[in-house]
């Protein structure tokens, strides 16, 4: 437990810093209004998530409005508020349903070819087997590079 909270705020931290970064990135580059769309919905995240922080809207989050957002982040994962978590209490918490909730809902729209809401084996295969067509540019193979480049752009765009 002792290695949870640190690194769920740690990842937090993080998540910030580079949000706040894209946010002033974005404003300042007028150019950046032109990037691919995967890039300019990232960006409206992060410009929504820095305007969360910032409460009283003054263009900075300051350290008070970034404990405010901690301690409220905090209180959604302690459910059961007695000011400690666990890994059964995170992954039971409203928050973390509500994203693996988003990320099926995504998973399945993603690969539902028949518009059913559900996924058969034949979606899945047919969308995976495609993805591998563009990797190998339409050979029966794919090297390290060619999987490796796609992780690079995966990890971009996400």
């Amino acid at each position: 437990m002792r290695k949870i909270i640190p690194f769920l705020l740690t990842t937090t931290l993080f998540g910030a810093c580079a949000l706040a970064t894209a946010g002033a990135t974005f404003a300042a580059d007028p150019a950046s209004a032109t990037a691919a769309p995967a890039t300019t919905q990232r960006a409206a995240r992060q410009q929504r998530f820095f305007d969360k922080l910032d409460t009283n809207h003054d263009g900075v989050v300051s350290r008070a409005e970034y404990q405010a957002w901690v301690d409220s982040r905090f209180a959604k994962l302690d459910s059961n508020g007695d000011g400690v978590v666990d890994a059964n209490e995170i992954a039971a918490s409203p928050a973390v349903a509500e994203r693996v909730q988003k990320r099926a809902e995504g998973f399945v729209k993603r690969y539902d070819q028949s518009g059913t809401g559900k996924v058969s084996k034949a979606d899945f295969e047919a969308k995976e087997l495609s993805r591998f067509d563009r990797l190998s540019n339409g050979a029966d193979t794919v090297t390290e590079g060619q999987l490796a480049a796609h992780r690079r752009a995966f990890m971009n765009n996400h």
